[in-house]
């Protein structure tokens, strides 16, 4: 027993150090030689012995990642002469990257038109004692994907592979199938998680009952859109498409409606509930918008003796002349607005500056009056 947990920890720190070897391959930590370091040194940096680390350069030898060479330190492939269905998890340790989405987007494309070819040979060629032995696995995978996702799943999805490759006498597919399945190994561990569903359940159910009634038909024009609906949920779940910018369209509509809402007529309320607005003998009438804090703050003028404090309004951005009529008087008493001006509101730009509203005259007429001068 002593040694076969001696045996077990070997090999489970051979995987750690293969593992995070090709996460530095994968994700670019490595010199632009693509050289590794020595085995005395990796085997520092992971805290094992030099025969483990050369296990795992081994391995990743075998798997077509590195090259190496007597008497040189071993150096990297380039990731695009390496990558295979093996190597697959390679590419995907940046998931949401766009081009591991692409490969895994690859990857079920291939899964699934082994699938329907193998499945739509069987309808016509495999006997009945095959075909019976697919509904079974059939059956179990739609049961699995309610009750046992995950693990369970993608085992029974495998052997539905493997049967239906035999049933249709078809060699090549059947080395195929074992590379897809070594490639799911190298990124199971991630998918596994959002395998099974309701998504995967219907197709299972569809590919049972065309089997059981040797319906090509229907494994042809039905299947294909189920099968593809379970790949991209598990897809968009694994590795979610990236939020595209803004359309320069939307952009241009966004920046309108910001424009519009300085000059759209008020529609919301009654005048004289707006804040911010100005009489003016303009003749139309627009809500402004109100400012920030930030806005007001940096801008409000002192506070003359005597004068109650609030009530700023923006100046008016338009250029002084004779046609401008001062500002008319507000308050509960005193001097009323002349009649027939109307109350305008304006949008200034953010240059203009903040002027305290003139306050409502109390002086009797004829009486000097310190707000008129």
């Amino acid at each position: 027993m002593g040694g076969e947990g001696t045996q077990m920890v070997r090999v489970g720190l051979v995987a750690y150090v293969e593992e995070q070897l090709e996460q530095d391959i994968a994700l670019g930590r490595l010199p632009m030689n693509g050289r590794l370091a020595s085995e005395r040194v990796m085997a520092h940096w992971y805290g094992v012995s030099r025969g483990t680390v050369r296990e795992a350069l081994r391995r990743l030898a075998a798997r077509g990642l590195i090259v190496q060479r007597p008497g040189r330190q071993a150096r990297a492939v380039a990731l695009d002469e390496s990558l295979t269905l093996e190597n697959l998890g390679l590419a995907l340790h940046a998931a949401r990257s766009e081009e591991g989405r692409r490969l895994l987007e690859g990857f079920f494309s291939l899964k699934r038109q082994v699938l329907m070819e193998l499945l739509t040979d069987c309808c016509a060629n495999a006997s009945a004692s095959q075909v019976s032995q697919l509904e079974s696995v059939c059956y179990a995978l739609s049961d699995a994907a309610h009750w046992h996702p995950g693990e369970r799943c993608a085992q029974l999805e495998f052997e539905l592979l493997r049967l239906a490759a035999q049933a249709a006498a078809r060699p090549g597919h059947l080395l195929l199938i074992q590379s897809l399945q070594r490639a799911f190994r190298g990124i199971g561990a991630r998918l596994l998680p959002f395998m099974g569903g309701e998504a995967l359940r219907q197709w299972a159910w569809c590919a049972m009952h065309a089997l059981s009634e040797r319906d090509a038909q229907t494994l042809q024009q039905q299947l294909p859109a189920l099968l593809k609906t379970c790949d991209e949920g598990v897809l968009n779940q694994f590795a979610p498409v990236p939020q595209e910018t803004v359309s320069p369209e939307v952009h241009h509509a966004q920046q309108c409606v910001c424009g519009a809402s300085a000059s759209a007529p008020d529609e919301a309320g009654p005048l004289e509930a707006r804040p911010f607005v100005e009489e003016r003998d303009l003749g139309t009438l627009a809500p402004a918008a109100e400012p920030t804090e930030a806005q007001l703050l940096p801008s409000v003028p002192e506070r003359h003796h005597g004068e109650p404090d609030g009530d700023f309004v923006r100046e008016a951005c338009l250029p002084p002349g004779p046609q401008d009529p001062p500002p008319a008087m507000t308050g509960p008493e005193g001097c009323a607005p002349e009649s027939g001006s109307l109350l305008t509101a304006r949008e200034p730009p953010a240059s203009c500056g903040l002027r305290p509203r003139p306050r409502a005259c109390r002086c009797g007429p004829g009486a000097p009056c310190p707000a008129r001068a």
